[in-house]
């Protein structure tokens, strides 16, 4: 249990401080089970959500990940608003579980992987197909699978963040991580270490002092976000347990949740300064991230007891009419109150409007300017049976 971890350390860190360990762990306790059962919940509708919705999908034999075939109906005409992207053959299928779509000002970026009843698998990547390979090439996030909040964990105690020990070398006695050539620290601790997929900058959680060297070591004390980019936040008020650390899109933010260990309150600060107290429930609600930061340092939250709404610092921003029960189905816009989300064949606007866009794969809305649309991939069937495979793209 992810609770485990944190509940044997607080208890240190109480019997420290002179607090009661025993209140601690019922208060852990209780709101561990009340998290786990929430996780529980939403993970059952999610997943039905997302195979009634987004595309019907059977069991596919033969992938070493048993991923999911889609079998979306072709619309009776060929889409308008579209264009040709890549074709399948009769025998041929969309595996939805390896499909990869990126979103960007300029346009969509995809991958697909598409097996034939020969059991072989391709490639196609921005229109260019490769193979056949025995196996499907690669194993991508696609949306039933971002979002999770596994990758957004920290390591405590004895466990050591991976990427983190791939920087991190002691040099006097004390720990640094060296990044490109440069030295950074001395740390007590580094909890997460993220690094931008160029390679060019970083973001941690590391810990930097606190009550005692024993278990400023283990990662409780004063937490600060440290980046490459000389960044440096304390996060909360006197010594903090890390429990959650996120970085933004455009890799320009970083944000961590934290545990005061005397209030035992949770607090989430960005590296802008923004702060403001979060829930335990909030934080690891159903396995999926509903807490994130902007590429402004701003903190955008979806409350678990309102899950209508999209908050930036702790205020409404944006209001849908139905929940917000699969988050990567949200596309939360530059302009929050103009973000939109897809569920049960429509397109849901934060102004109360609705667009009908039924029997889609992988829509995604991308704001350009003053122009907001969704992209979207959609199966037509030819004259002579071949399937082609739209990218449509509808103002909204």
């Amino acid at each position: 249990m992810k609770y485990a971890k944190y509940i044997a350390i607080l208890c240190i860190s109480v019997a420290i401080s002179n607090s009661s360990p025993a209140q601690l762990l019922k208060k852990l306790k209780e709101k561990a089970e009340k998290s786990l059962e929430g996780k529980s919940k939403t993970r059952t509708e999610s997943s039905s959500d997302d195979n009634s919705s987004a595309a019907p999908a059977s069991s596919s034999s033969g992938s070493s990940s048993a991923s999911k075939s889609s079998s979306t109906k072709e619309p009776a005409t060929a889409p308008a608003n579209g264009k040709v992207v890549f074709s399948l053959n009769s025998d041929e299928t969309i595996l939805y579980d390896e499909t990869a779509i990126i979103a960007s000002t300029t346009g969509v970026n995809y991958q697909f992987i598409v097996k034939n009843s020969k059991y072989e698998y391709f490639l196609v990547s921005n229109g260019e197909r490769t193979g056949p390979f025995k196996n499907p090439p690669l194993k991508s996030s696609n949306a039933g699978n971002e979002g999770s909040s596994d990758e957004n964990d920290v390591s405590m105690g004895d466990k050591k963040d991976e990427t983190a020990i791939q920087y991190a070398k002691t040099i006097g006695g004390k720990l640094h991580l060296v990044f490109n050539g440069k030295n950074y620290g001395p740390y007590d601790h580094v909890s997460k270490m993220v690094v931008s997929p160029d390679r060019k900058s970083f973001f941690a959680s590391v810990t930097m002092g606190g009550q005692n060297a024993m278990t400023t070591k283990m990662g409780m004390g004063n937490t600060y976000i440290v980046g490459s980019n000389g960044a440096k936040q304390k996060a909360g008020s006197g010594s903090t347990i890390p429990m959650k650390f996120y970085v933004s899109e455009s890799f320009t933010q970083a944000m961590v949740v934290v545990m005061e260990q005397t209030s035992q309150k949770l607090f989430t600060v960005t590296t802008s300064g923004k702060q403001m107290e979060a829930s335990m429930t909030d934080v690891y609600s159903g396995g999926e991230n509903k807490t994130m930061v902007s590429d402004k340092g701003d903190i955008i939250s979806i409350p678990s007891q309102s899950p209508r709404q999209i908050l930036v610092n702790g205020d409404e921003a944006a209001s849908f009419k139905i929940p917000i029960e699969n988050i990567n189905r949200l596309t939360i816009t530059p302009d929050v109150s103009k973000s939109v989300y897809y569920a049960n064949g429509k397109l849901y606007k934060a102004d109360g409007t609705e667009v009908a866009l039924s029997g889609i794969l992988f829509p995604k809305v991308i704001t350009a300017g003053n122009v907001t649309a969704v992209y979207y991939f959609k199966i037509f069937k030819n004259e002579s049976g071949v399937k082609d495979v739209y990218l449509c793209k509808k103002e909204i």
